[in-house]
C-alpha cells in the first residue's frame, strides 16, 4: 500500500500535459564573466535569432543559434550564446515582444557572489516550487543543481516511455522558468551535475533527453570565476568513470592551487548521512578524488543523493583535522526526507528538505544551509586559501 501511494503521489507531481508556454533559461559554456547561454523552446517553427543589448542602451544586436527537435513533443529546443559581454554587467534580450534581463558575474569581490547548490530537485513538484522560491527570494547569481534533476531514468517499471521522460523535462523548465527569476526579474542561470536519476547508465549509446536541454552538463568540468572561485563539477559514475576523472582532477586543482575558493559539487556522497560510506561508489569518491582535494586544500565538496541535510567536520585523509575538507548538502531540494544515521564524521544532520547558499565576499565565504520556509539550519564560514573555517 505505502508504494502504491509513493507512486501515486510521484505522478501526480507530474503534470502529464504541460501547458506550453514561452520557457527560457539560462546556463553556460564558457566563462560566465563574459558569456552566456540563451535557451529557449517553441512549438511554432521559429528561428534561433535573438536581440540584446546592455541595459540602458537604445540599439540592439542580433546573434544567431541553433536548434534541436525533441523526439516525441514537437517542440523546438533553441539555444544561442552570447559572448564578448561585459563582466557584472546587466543585459537584455527580446524574445517576440517579451523582453528577459540577466547579468553577467564579476571577475572580482567588489560585491559579493552569491550562488546556491541543491540537489535531488524535482521528485514532488510542489516542494521543488517552494525550495525555488526561497532561493529566487535570496536574489544568487546562479544556483547550482546536484544531480537527479527531474527523475527520468533508474526506475525502469515506472520511466519506460520517451514521451513521458520529455513532458517531465519540460515540466523541470517550465517551472524553473516561473520561479527561478530575482524580486526585481532577473533571470537565475542553472548550472548542473549528472545524477543517477538523470541518465540510464554509463555508454549508453541512445542520446538521453537531459542533454537536448542541457548540453552543457555531459561532461566533467571547473568552472572558474574570476580569479577568486573554482568550482569542479564532477561526474559519480553515471556517464564516466569516477576514476578517469582523477588526472583532470590532479591538474585542475594543481593549476588552481592559489585560488581564493575551491569548491566541488556532485551526486553521490563519498561521506553519505544516509547510506552506508562502504557502498561502491562512496569509496572510489574518497580513493581516486579526496586525496587530491586534501592536497590542493578544496575547501567545500557538496555531495547529495541522500535525501537528508548533513555537514560533516573538516576532515583530511579520512580522519578529522581543523585544516581540512567539510563536506555539506546531500540533496533533499524537493524529495521526501530521511533520518539520517549516526556516523562519526557527520557534526550536524538533520531530515529535512534544504539547499546551501553560499555568499562570497573579500574577507570570507559563508555558506548557510536554509529549509523549505526559508529558516537558516546551519552555517559555516570559510576563510580563504590558507586561512582556515569556523562554524
Amino acid at each position: 500500500m505505502l508504494l502504491i501511494t509513493s507512486i501515486l503521489c510521484f505522478f501526480g507531481s507530474f503534470s502529464f500535459f504541460p501547458k506550453m508556454q514561452p520557457t527560457v533559461y539560462l546556463s553556460w559554456e564558457n566563462d560566465p564573466t563574459t558569456s552566456m547561454v540563451v535557451h529557449w523552446y517553441t512549438e511554432s517553427k521559429e528561428d534561433s535569432k535573438l536581440k540584446y543589448r546592455k541595459q540602458g542602451e537604445s540599439l540592439w544586436s542580433y546573434k544567431q543559434g541553433t536548434y534541436i527537435y525533441l523526439q516525441h513533443l514537437p517542440m523546438r529546443i533553441h539555444s544561442v550564446e552570447l559572448v564578448d559581454l561585459e563582466p557584472n554587467t546587466e543585459y537584455e534580450f527580446s524574445l517576440g515582444k517579451k523582453i528577459y534581463r540577466f547579468r553577467s558575474l564579476p571577475t572580482d569581490l567588489s560585491r559579493p557572489l552569491v550562488f546556491a547548490v541543491g540537489g535531488d530537485v524535482y521528485y514532488y513538484l510542489d516542494l521543488m516550487r517552494k525550495m525555488a522560491a526561497q532561493i529566487a527570494a535570496r536574489s544568487p547569481d546562479f544556483v547550482v543543481v546536484g544531480g537527479d534533476i527531474a527523475y527520468t531514468r533508474g526506475t525502469k517499471q515506472l520511466l519506460k516511455q520517451r514521451d513521458w521522460q520529455e513532458k517531465r523535462w519540460v515540466t523541470f523548465f517550465n517551472t524553473w522558468s516561473e520561479t527561478m527569476k530575482t524580486p526585481d526579474g532577473r533571470l537565475i542561470p542553472i548550472i548542473g551535475v549528472l545524477g543517477n536519476h538523470d541518465v540510464e547508465r554509463i555508454g549508453l549509446d541512445e542520446e538521453e533527453i537531459i542533454y537536448k536541454f542541457l548540453p552543457e552538463i555531459r561532461s566533467f568540468k571547473v568552472i572558474d570565476i574570476g580569479n577568486h572561485l573554482s568550482l569542479f563539477l564532477l561526474d559519480t559514475g553515471h556517464w564516466y568513470q569516477i576514476k578517469a576523472q582523477e588526472k583532470w582532477l590532479e591538474k585542475e586543482l594543481e593549476k588552481r592551487e592559489r585560488t581564493a575558493y575551491k569548491m566541488a559539487v556532485y551526486h553521490v556522497s563519498g561521506y553519505p548521512s544516509v547510506y552506508s560510506e562502504e557502498g561502491i561508489t562512496p569509496k572510489r569518491v574518497r580513493e581516486y578524488w579526496h586525496p587530491h582535494f586534501d592536497r590542493y586544500h578544496l575547501q567545500i565538496a557538496f555531495e547529495n543523493h541522500n535525501h537528508a541535510y548533513k555537514r560533516t567536520y573538516p576532515l583530511k585523509n579520512g580522519k578529522y583535522d581543523p585544516d581540512g575538507v567539510i563536506y555539506m548538502g546531500d540533496g533533499s531540494w524537493g524529495v521526501w526526507a530521511r533520518a539520517p544515521k549516526e556516523k562519526w564524521y557527520l557534526e550536524k544532520a538533520a531530515k529535512v528538505n534544504s539547499v546551501c547558499l553560499v555568499q562570497i565576499d573579500q574577507e570570507k565565504a559563508v555558506v548557510e544551509a536554509i529549509d523549505i520556509k526559508g529558516k537558516v539550519i546551519d552555517s559555516v564560514t570559510i576563510r580563504p586559501q590558507g586561512a582556515g573555517s569556523a562554524p
